[in-house]
């Protein structure tokens, strides 16, 4: 051997080294790798799962909103009816309150008649009265033209 060198050594030594690497390979790289591949798929299922839940939420949000939309239409219509309603029975109530008033100003109005025929009538007797008086005292006093007179004024203090 020259130089000293043993290539016995050398080979075995080599041959320590593949045995080596080819353990470690098959006993940390490969698992290690799996494990990694097995990691980097579970993140992606991950991120899928989560792309797919923002998708379900965003198509559940726009559902909201339309349904929130279709709601707000709803009372929207919901308060021209009632605002609608609402005018139609102020109006009917307007016309009974009219009703009401053109009866209460008739029969306001067949009361005054009333009143007022009764008090002509009560008039008419007390004229009545007076005249009867009045001719009684002339028929009685004799003097005639004195009778006229008291009737005439007798006549202008009832007329007044």
């Amino acid at each position: 051997m020259p130089l000293g060198i043993d290539f016995t050594q050398i080979f075995l030594h080599l041959l320590n080294v593949v045995i080596l690497f080819v353990g470690l390979y098959l006993i940390l790289y490969k698992p290690v790798l799996s494990f990694m591949q097995a990691r980097e798929d579970h993140y992606k299922e991950m991120d899928e799962k989560a792309k797919k839940t923002l998708a379900e939420a965003e198509e559940k949000n726009a559902e909201y909103v339309k349904k929130l939309k279709d709601v707000d239409n709803e009372i929207a219509q919901q308060r021209k009816k009632a605002s609608f309603d609402l005018g139609v029975m102020r109006s009917n109530a307007e016309a009974d309150a009219r009703n009401a008033a053109s009866k209460i100003i008739e029969d306001a109005k067949r009361d005054a008649e009333n009143q007022r025929k009764a008090i002509i009538d009560s008039a008419k007797k007390d004229i009545t009265e007076m005249v009867e008086d009045a001719t009684r005292k002339v028929v009685l006093s004799g003097n005639t033209s004195e009778a006229y007179d008291m009737f005439l004024d007798n006549a202008e203090r009832s007329g007044n």
